[in-house]
């Protein structure tokens, strides 16, 4: 590519030409002549019905203020950091006039990993030793939640606070908080620690969780854990559900670094005990970069893990609505730190396209809408994406996260057309 259409295209990047979308709810979007924003569409291959409950319960949340809606979204590293999934929950939020919501889902990832990065919008600090594991790594075995990750302690003197950020749309808060551990005989328990007080703690053994239950909405709390009995020498955490009691929408990124849909079935023990406390009513499925990064990747293999994962989830939550998006393109690099295009990423893309004809899902092709294969040079060279060429910028994520959620627009547009739409909510 010459200098002048490099120039081009960052010309126009700066200029941040607005879409002319004519949708009330879409966000504006800037324009970049490598985006392919005519494809910036969720695609059904047989019908889009079973969006159908999804869309009811989101158009009774706009026109009534009343309902709650559970998102999961699963993925990797593109996830875990929270910016195109917390693009998409600050751009639901705005949507249904949500001044103050729930953050749902949170995971400690810095309480016993040496490198792990947090989203911004939450933290934890803690005391005492604890110790990570992730499922990524072979090392990892038995029980792992289904964040991919666990992160234990022996120290019955430990705490943990965790407390969520101010944003600039949204006031993130909560009213109830479950926290998944390993509860059995030899785990400690675990309490509030003063001058936090719950109004209710409700121990769902089969759950695996504690809840806590607070008189108003707060943004930060303290935990202790505690030994009552001699045989207490151990505590296990999964992960923590952050909830309000308000109508409004949940969106939970649950995203692990370097994980590939063989690390979600390592969890799968503990998968649909914690997706079944959620309840989502939508599941988006956008884990599929590093298993293309797999030098003995196989397309039917793929599609099989796939099947065990929707298997597990069909079980939980067997009439959600279910989105899977496309890889982003990437690219390998070689001998001498020299890059070549990924073209696996075209195999993910099949595979996920033969899914979603097979179990009538949604499918978001962000491979072809970023541009196709080869188009990550062009996001790199426009700093929007990172220079490993697999990862994206800060404001590529957020990018995605607008186009996303445009394309969730236009099909609750469509919904609205349907005969179905017209029938009274209850």
């Amino acid at each position: 590519m010459n200098r002048f259409f490099t120039y081009l295209i960052g010309l126009l990047a700066i200029f941040n030409i607005s879409t002319c979308d004519a949708q009330e709810g879409a966000v504006n979007i800037a324009q970049y002549p490598f985006v392919n924003y005519g494809l910036n569409d969720v695609e059904f291959f047989r019908d889009s019905i079973d969006f159908y409950g999804f869309f009811r319960k989101l158009d009774k949340l706009v026109t009534t203020g009343t309902g709650k809606i559970n998102i999961v979204h699963f993925g990797g590293s593109h996830v875990q950091a929270d910016i195109w999934t917390g693009r998409m929950r600050e751009n639901f939020n705005q949507f249904v006039n949500q001044k103050q919501a729930a953050r749902g889902w949170v995971y400690p990832f810095k309480m016993g990993f040496s490198k792990n990065n947090n989203p911004a919008n939450y933290s934890f600090s803690y005391t005492g030793k604890w110790d990570g594991c992730r499922a990524v790594n072979s090392s990892c075995s038995g029980n792992i939640g289904m964040n991919a990750l666990k992160t234990t302690t022996y120290d019955s003197a430990a705490s943990f606070t965790f407390s969520l950020a101010q944003t600039t749309k949204t006031e993130y808060v909560f009213d109830r908080i479950k926290i998944f551990y390993d509860i059995h005989h030899q785990s400690y328990e675990i309490g509030l620690d003063s001058p936090y007080f719950a109004k209710q703690v409700i121990t769902n053994k089969i759950g695996g969780y504690t809840e806590f239950v607070f008189e108003q909405p707060m943004k930060e709390v303290t935990f202790k854990l505690f030994k009552s009995d001699s045989l207490q020498n151990i505590f296990t955490m999964y992960g923590m559900y952050t909830d309000l009691d308000a109508p409004g929408i949940n969106y939970n990124a649950i995203g692990a670094n370097g994980a590939s849909v063989p690390t979600y079935l390592k969890c799968s023990s503990l998968l649909e005990q914690q997706l079944n406390a959620i309840k989502p009513d939508l599941v988006i499925f956008s884990v599929g970069i590093n298993d293309a990064f797999d030098p003995n990747f196989c397309q039917s293999c793929y599609e099989n893990n796939y099947r065990e994962w929707l298997r597990i989830v069909k079980k939980v939550v067997p009439n959600a609505a279910i989105l899977f998006t496309t890889n982003t393109d990437s690219y390998k690099r070689g001998r001498k730190g020299k890059f070549f295009q990924n073209i696996t990423g075209l195999e993910v893309k099949s595979a996920m396209r033969n899914l979603s004809y097979e179990y009538n899902t949604g499918v978001w092709d962000l491979f072809s809408i970023m541009g196709g294969l080869g188009s990550m040079e062009f996001w790199v060279r426009n700093k929007m994406a990172a220079s490993d060429r697999v990862h994206l910028s800060a404001s590529g994520y957020r990018l995605i996260g607008d186009l996303m959620f445009n394309a969730f627009i236009r099909k609750y547009e469509d919904y609205l057309l349907t005969p179905i739409a017209r029938i009274k909510h209850d």
